[in-house]
Protein backbone atom coordinates (compact mmCIF):
# COMPACT_ATOMS: atom_id res chain seq x y z
CA UNK A 1 0.00 0.00 0.00
CA UNK A 2 2.96 2.77 0.85
CA UNK A 3 4.41 2.21 -2.46
CA UNK A 4 0.69 2.61 -4.40
CA UNK A 5 0.39 5.53 -2.38
CA UNK A 6 3.91 6.82 -3.19
CA UNK A 7 2.88 5.76 -6.90
CA UNK A 8 -0.52 8.03 -7.28
CA UNK A 9 1.10 10.90 -5.63
CA UNK A 10 3.36 10.70 -8.33
CA UNK A 11 0.90 10.84 -11.02
CA UNK A 12 -1.43 13.44 -9.30
CA UNK A 13 1.40 16.29 -8.74
CA UNK A 14 0.42 16.91 -12.51
CA UNK A 15 -3.20 17.34 -10.77
CA UNK A 16 -1.14 19.69 -7.95
CA UNK A 17 0.23 22.18 -10.94
CA UNK A 18 -2.93 22.28 -13.14
CA UNK A 19 -4.79 22.98 -9.48
CA UNK A 20 -2.36 25.79 -9.07
CA UNK A 21 -2.17 27.14 -12.52
CA UNK A 22 -6.57 27.48 -12.18
CA UNK A 23 -6.06 28.72 -8.64
CA UNK A 24 -3.76 31.50 -9.88
CA UNK A 25 -6.37 32.99 -12.61
CA UNK A 26 -9.50 32.66 -10.62
CA UNK A 27 -10.51 29.49 -12.71
CA UNK A 28 -12.91 27.23 -10.79
CA UNK A 29 -13.81 23.44 -11.66
CA UNK A 30 -17.24 22.04 -10.11
CA UNK A 31 -17.48 18.68 -8.45
CA UNK A 32 -19.02 17.01 -11.68
CA UNK A 33 -16.22 18.04 -14.13
CA UNK A 34 -13.77 17.40 -11.39
CA UNK A 35 -15.23 14.01 -10.66
CA UNK A 36 -14.78 13.29 -14.68
CA UNK A 37 -11.32 14.18 -14.88
CA UNK A 38 -10.16 12.17 -11.66
CA UNK A 39 -12.08 9.54 -13.52
CA UNK A 40 -9.88 9.98 -16.50
CA UNK A 41 -6.67 9.09 -14.68
CA UNK A 42 -8.26 6.18 -12.47
CA UNK A 43 -9.43 4.37 -15.66
CA UNK A 44 -6.41 5.24 -17.59
CA UNK A 45 -4.36 3.61 -14.70
CA UNK A 46 -6.68 0.67 -14.48
CA UNK A 47 -6.92 -0.29 -17.94
CA UNK A 48 -3.08 0.22 -18.68
CA UNK A 49 -2.44 -2.25 -15.99
CA UNK A 50 -4.83 -4.65 -17.06
CA UNK A 51 -2.66 -5.04 -20.07
CA UNK A 52 0.61 -4.94 -18.17
CA UNK A 53 -0.87 -7.88 -15.57
CA UNK A 54 -2.34 -9.80 -19.16
CA UNK A 55 1.63 -9.12 -20.74
CA UNK A 56 2.20 -10.78 -17.20
CA UNK A 57 1.05 -13.98 -17.32
CA UNK A 58 3.20 -14.52 -20.48
CA UNK A 59 6.47 -13.88 -18.57
CA UNK A 60 8.47 -15.14 -15.19
CA UNK A 61 8.14 -13.16 -12.16
CA UNK A 62 11.67 -11.99 -12.57
CA UNK A 63 11.84 -10.82 -15.66
CA UNK A 64 8.17 -9.27 -15.37
CA UNK A 65 9.94 -7.07 -12.46
CA UNK A 66 12.61 -5.83 -14.36
CA UNK A 67 10.51 -4.98 -17.35
CA UNK A 68 8.31 -3.33 -15.59
CA UNK A 69 10.71 -1.55 -13.21
CA UNK A 70 12.88 -0.15 -16.13
CA UNK A 71 9.31 0.90 -17.93
CA UNK A 72 8.39 3.33 -14.67
CA UNK A 73 11.95 4.44 -15.18
CA UNK A 74 11.63 5.54 -18.87
CA UNK A 75 8.32 6.86 -18.03
CA UNK A 76 9.57 8.96 -15.52
CA UNK A 77 12.00 10.10 -17.83
CA UNK A 78 9.48 10.89 -20.69
CA UNK A 79 7.39 13.31 -18.04
CA UNK A 80 10.74 15.11 -17.23
CA UNK A 81 11.75 15.28 -21.02
CA UNK A 82 7.86 16.16 -22.68
CA UNK A 83 8.23 20.18 -21.88
CA UNK A 84 10.85 19.15 -24.98
CA UNK A 85 8.19 17.61 -26.95
CA UNK A 86 5.26 19.55 -26.09
CA UNK A 87 7.06 23.16 -27.27
CA UNK A 88 8.64 21.59 -30.17
CA UNK A 89 5.91 19.17 -31.76
CA UNK A 90 2.70 20.65 -29.93
CA UNK A 91 2.31 23.65 -32.14
CA UNK A 92 2.46 21.19 -35.41
CA UNK A 93 -0.07 19.06 -34.16
CA UNK A 94 -2.70 21.33 -33.27
CA UNK A 95 -2.54 22.58 -36.78
CA UNK A 96 -2.80 19.20 -38.39
CA UNK A 97 -5.69 16.99 -39.64
CA UNK A 98 -5.76 15.78 -35.39
CA UNK A 99 -6.77 19.24 -33.95
CA UNK A 100 -8.16 17.24 -30.88
CA UNK A 101 -4.68 15.59 -30.47
CA UNK A 102 -3.16 18.82 -30.90
CA UNK A 103 -5.72 20.39 -28.24
CA UNK A 104 -4.85 17.58 -25.47
CA UNK A 105 -1.30 18.26 -26.56
CA UNK A 106 -1.37 22.34 -25.59
CA UNK A 107 -3.40 21.33 -22.34
CA UNK A 108 -0.94 19.17 -21.17
CA UNK A 109 2.02 22.27 -21.64
CA UNK A 110 -0.86 25.24 -20.78
CA UNK A 111 -3.66 23.78 -18.54
CA UNK A 112 -5.58 26.90 -18.86
CA UNK A 113 -6.26 26.18 -22.38
CA UNK A 114 -8.63 23.44 -21.68
CA UNK A 115 -11.20 26.34 -20.68
CA UNK A 116 -12.09 26.69 -24.26
CA UNK A 117 -15.03 29.19 -23.58
CA UNK A 118 -13.16 31.76 -21.31
CA UNK A 119 -15.94 31.53 -18.93
CA UNK A 120 -13.60 31.08 -15.80
CA UNK A 121 -15.13 27.38 -15.79
CA UNK A 122 -14.24 24.51 -16.58
CA UNK A 123 -17.52 22.76 -17.96
CA UNK A 124 -18.32 18.72 -18.18
CA UNK A 125 -16.69 19.29 -22.27
CA UNK A 126 -14.02 20.88 -21.07
CA UNK A 127 -13.22 18.69 -17.96
CA UNK A 128 -12.90 15.83 -20.83
CA UNK A 129 -10.30 17.21 -22.98
CA UNK A 130 -8.57 17.71 -19.62
CA UNK A 131 -9.12 14.69 -18.05
CA UNK A 132 -7.45 12.65 -20.92
CA UNK A 133 -4.07 15.27 -20.71
CA UNK A 134 -3.80 14.27 -17.50
CA UNK A 135 -4.29 10.69 -18.06
CA UNK A 136 -1.44 9.90 -20.83
CA UNK A 137 0.93 10.04 -18.14
CA UNK A 138 -0.70 7.10 -16.45
CA UNK A 139 -1.60 5.37 -19.24
CA UNK A 140 2.16 4.36 -19.50
CA UNK A 141 3.27 4.64 -16.45
CA UNK A 142 0.41 2.19 -15.39
CA UNK A 143 1.58 -0.16 -17.41
CA UNK A 144 5.06 -0.87 -16.09
CA UNK A 145 3.55 -0.59 -12.48
CA UNK A 146 0.94 -4.18 -13.05
CA UNK A 147 4.82 -5.55 -14.32
CA UNK A 148 6.28 -4.29 -11.41
CA UNK A 149 3.61 -5.68 -8.69
CA UNK A 150 1.40 -2.35 -8.08
CA UNK A 151 -1.57 -3.52 -7.38
CA UNK A 152 -4.73 -3.12 -9.72
CA UNK A 153 -7.12 -2.60 -7.21
CA UNK A 154 -5.14 0.00 -5.04
CA UNK A 155 -3.21 1.74 -7.31
CA UNK A 156 -6.15 3.06 -9.47
CA UNK A 157 -8.37 4.05 -7.08
CA UNK A 158 -5.62 5.53 -5.06
CA UNK A 159 -4.76 7.77 -8.42
CA UNK A 160 -8.43 9.07 -8.78
CA UNK A 161 -8.74 9.55 -5.17
CA UNK A 162 -5.23 11.50 -4.49
CA UNK A 163 -5.68 13.63 -8.16
CA UNK A 164 -9.21 14.83 -6.24
CA UNK A 165 -7.42 15.97 -3.34
CA UNK A 166 -4.37 17.18 -5.06
CA UNK A 167 -6.21 19.54 -7.77
CA UNK A 168 -8.28 21.16 -4.58
CA UNK A 169 -5.14 21.35 -2.61
CA UNK A 170 -3.63 23.02 -5.71
CA UNK A 171 -7.01 25.20 -6.51
CA UNK A 172 -7.16 26.87 -2.68
CA UNK A 173 -3.16 27.30 -2.25
CA UNK A 174 -3.22 28.74 -5.92
CA UNK A 175 -5.81 31.31 -4.65
CA UNK A 176 -3.81 32.71 -1.89
CA UNK A 177 -0.55 32.53 -3.16
CA UNK A 178 0.47 33.52 -6.80
CA UNK A 179 3.05 30.83 -7.77
CA UNK A 180 3.67 32.23 -11.44
CA UNK A 181 6.44 30.43 -13.26
CA UNK A 182 7.37 28.26 -9.94
CA UNK A 183 4.44 25.71 -10.87
CA UNK A 184 6.81 24.32 -13.67
CA UNK A 185 8.91 22.83 -11.04
CA UNK A 186 5.90 20.08 -10.31
CA UNK A 187 6.29 18.96 -13.95
CA UNK A 188 9.37 17.44 -13.23
CA UNK A 189 8.75 15.72 -9.73
CA UNK A 190 6.58 13.57 -10.61
CA UNK A 191 9.08 11.64 -13.61
CA UNK A 192 11.95 12.32 -10.71
CA UNK A 193 9.40 10.48 -8.42
CA UNK A 194 8.86 7.70 -10.91
CA UNK A 195 12.02 7.24 -11.25
CA UNK A 196 12.96 6.40 -8.03
CA UNK A 197 9.93 4.03 -7.60
CA UNK A 198 11.82 2.12 -10.84
CA UNK A 199 14.63 1.80 -8.89
CA UNK A 200 13.28 0.80 -5.88
CA UNK A 201 11.71 -2.10 -7.56
CA UNK A 202 15.09 -3.02 -9.88
CA UNK A 203 17.41 -2.81 -6.80
CA UNK A 204 14.94 -4.19 -4.04
CA UNK A 205 12.60 -6.25 -5.99
CA UNK A 206 9.74 -5.61 -3.54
Amino acid sequence: MPVNLLFAVALSLDGLGMGLSYGVRRIKIPLVPLFIICLASGLAIFLSMLAGEILEAFLSARVSLVLGAVLLMLMGLWIILQNFFLITVGPSLYRSKLPHVGLVVRILKEPVLADLNRSGEIDTHEAVFLGVALAMDALGAGFGAALAGYSLFWTPLLVALVEFLMINFGLWIGKILDFGRQERVLKVVPGAMIICLGLFKLVGGY
